[in-house]
């Protein structure tokens, strides 16, 4: 473990785990006005839609934080590589299903989704969270559609890199400063 100090909370984190702190990023997902998009909100059905979806569990939509806290402190990172984005994924929040899958066309889920995704996982503003299949998931990553983060390019260094970085927070050179 290699212990990182959030510079706006003081909550010391694994960095090597989690590349930003996890009550910081769990607090930014709960602040997001749409992280629960129509399609994926259990509270609109029976609602039909013109393709596949998910929904979240009605505990989920109701009450996130929880199962925000859970899965920023347990989740692991990754980019999606064909949306160009990076997203955030935790099997089983609390322990629990994360929600459900409806085929097109139906109005309530047929089969129980394991894991929860979040999309554009670094955003105050288009985070939005919905229920997926690890075992897809694991097969999509296989495939490369999605990649782990890289970690720290410093020497020695174990650490996850920031998004968009090639360092972690410990080793980050700011903008214009010459590195030593």
């Amino acid at each position: 473990m290699s212990r990182a100090a959030c510079p706006n909370c003081d909550e010391v984190f694994d960095a090597a785990a989690m590349p930003s702190c996890p009550p910081c990023l769990a607090e930014a997902w709960l602040a997001t006005p749409t992280f629960i998009r129509p399609k994926h909100d259990p509270r609109l059905l029976p609602l039909r839609w013109e393709s596949y979806r998910s929904v979240l569990t009605p505990n989920f939509a109701n009450d996130p934080g929880p199962h925000l806290v859970f899965a920023a402190r347990n989740g692991t990172w990754y980019r999606d590589n064909h949306y160009e984005m990076y997203v955030h994924m935790t099997h089983e929040p609390l322990g629990r299903s994360a929600g459900g899958g409806i085929p097109e066309g139906k109005t309530s889920p047929e089969h129980g989704l394991d894991s929860l995704l979040i999309a554009e996982a670094d955003s105050e503003v288009e985070a939005h969270g919905f229920a997926v299949s690890r075992t897809t998931f694991e097969q999509q990553v296989r495939a490369g559609e999605f990649e782990a983060l890289p970690h720290c390019n410093a020497a020695g260094c174990n650490n996850l890199a920031l998004l968009r970085a090639s360092e972690c927070a410990e080793h980050q050179t700011p903008r214009g400063a010459a590195k030593p």
